[in-house]
């Protein structure tokens, strides 16, 4: 079979089509499940983002409004007792912490400015800022009231003429009192509490919303990822399931077949298949070549018929129910001293056809010697000696008739029948001894091993 026949006889799935294939699935679904890790870390880290964002408004909106009940309490325990701790803590908290200003500013970061919760957050500051003032006011009424020595900057900078002792006759202290104790400065505080409340019930709701939505495409994103890394090891197992039917199996099955010395079975991927039918035709195209050697080496090649190889080889397998007849040619040497050496391969090439034309063709003649040759008959037994006396006699007949300007040719043969126990070299010692008779009787003679004139 010539290369361009083989490739045109393989068929198949290539294993390199298959490997191509499954490496850039593989390559896609890695890229895609690194593109979903990445999207996933910046979502995790949007939702991290979004959890400390909100938990900072919440902190706020409660320090707000923690801050802004610190105040309340402040000024109206100043007003009432006149304690400078009190005023003290008061000015500290609006001058120095300032936690009102940086919980705004957390609160304002976190809103649209064109919302409504900003709208209702500033109102709240507004009105916060107002409400400072008459707290300003109070403190600083109170201040003059209880004679505080050193008036503070922040109080200093305060216009509290306007509520100074008006026409109803009451004290400055009153006055104080009533503007932080009393029902105005309560439904200041309330309106102030409403629209903080609004402005941060609209945040703290965008913000969970924020955080609901990205927590949702986190959680696709992470699925999604699941699936492209099932998808990734399905890749896999499919591409190592496909190495192991068209490729690991049918190597298995040529190992185990070339050990055997068998032809390999064509399977498997395309190059596999293409390996096996290269593989065969070698295998056929030597059997062929080993068979030819080992005819030629079997085969005499001046007669034509078997040699002793050949011989050896067919006895070590046919020992049972056969007559092994050794026929010489007689003063075979005188032959071809007398007439030369061709007219001594001339008879020697004409015994062997007469052999061939007189016996079966289950028979096996073959030329084991220079002139002395044998004749292996199949499916024999002792009481069958009238059938190989016939052959003899045919074959000295097809001598003798021959056409062929030869000299006269007479046979000894010595033949022997197989019996229980014998082998190979016991039927061949015994036909030896029955030829060795024959030649000391006569031309022409044939003896039977075990009749009582052989050896």
């Amino acid at each position: 079979m010539k290369e361009n026949d083989t490739e045109k006889t393989s068929s198949g799935i290539s294993i390199r089509v298959i490997g191509g294939i499954t490496v850039l699935i593989a390559v896609m679904l890695a890229f895609f499940a690194f593109t979903l890790a990445e999207r996933v870390d910046e979502t995790q880290a949007t939702v991290a983002a979004g959890d400390k964002r909100y938990m900072e408004c919440a902190s706020a909106i409660d320090d707000l409004q923690m801050t802004s009940d610190f105040l309340t309490t402040q000024v109206r325990m100043y007003v009432v007792m006149g304690k400078r701790d009190n005023l003290d803590a008061y000015l500290n908290e609006i001058d120095v912490t300032n936690r009102r200003a940086k919980d705004v500013e957390v609160l304002r970061s976190g809103l649209s400015s064109k919302s409504d919760a900003a709208t209702a957050l500033e109102k709240a500051l507004a009105d916060s800022d107002a409400l400072a003032k008459t707290e300003l006011v109070a403190l600083k009424l109170a201040a003059e009231h209880y004679g505080l020595k050193e008036m503070p900057s922040a109080l200093s900078r305060v216009d509290a003429d306007v509520y100074k002792r008006d026409g109803d006759g009451r004290s400055d202290i009153k006055v104080a009192r009533s503007l932080v104790l009393g029902e105005n400065y309560e439904r200041a505080k309330e309106a102030i509490r409403t629209d903080v409340a609004a402005s941060s019930s609209a945040l703290l709701g965008s913000l969970e919303e924020d955080m609901d939505t990205n927590e949702a495409l986190m959680q696709s994103l992470l699925f999604q990822l699941r699936v492209s890394v099932a998808l990734l090891l399905c890749v896999i197992m499919v591409l190592v399931l496909a190495l192991f039917l068209y490729v690991l199996k049918p190597l298995g099955s040529y190992i185990t077949r070339i050990r055997g010395n068998e032809p390999l079975e064509v399977d498997g991927a395309f190059e596999l298949r293409y390996l096996a039918e290269a593989y065969n035709q070698m295998y056929e195209d030597n059997a062929k070549r080993i068979e030819q050697l080992r005819a030629f080496a079997e085969r005499d090649p001046l007669t034509g018929i078997s040699n002793r190889s050949g011989y050896d080889g067919f006895l070590a397998t046919h020992t049972r129910d056969i007559a092994l007849l050794l026929i010489n040619i007689n003063n075979f040497k005188d032959y071809n001293a007398v007439y030369g050496r061709d007219v001594g391969d001339a008879v020697l090439v004409r015994l062997a056809n007469a052999l061939v034309d007189a016996f079966r063709s289950t028979d096996f003649p073959c030329r084991i010697e220079n002139d002395e040759f044998a004749v292996v008959m199949t499916n024999m037994s002792g009481d069958l000696r009238a059938v190989i006396e016939n052959k003899i006699d045919r074959v000295n007949a097809l001598l003798a008739s021959s056409a062929e300007e030869l000299p006269v040719v007479t046979l000894s043969v010595g033949a022997a029948f197989s019996t229980e126990g014998m082998d190979d070299k016991d039927i061949y010692r015994a036909a030896s001894s029955a030829l060795i008779s024959a030649k000391n009787s006569g031309a022409n003679s044939i003896v039977f091993y075990g009749e009582g004139n052989d050896a």
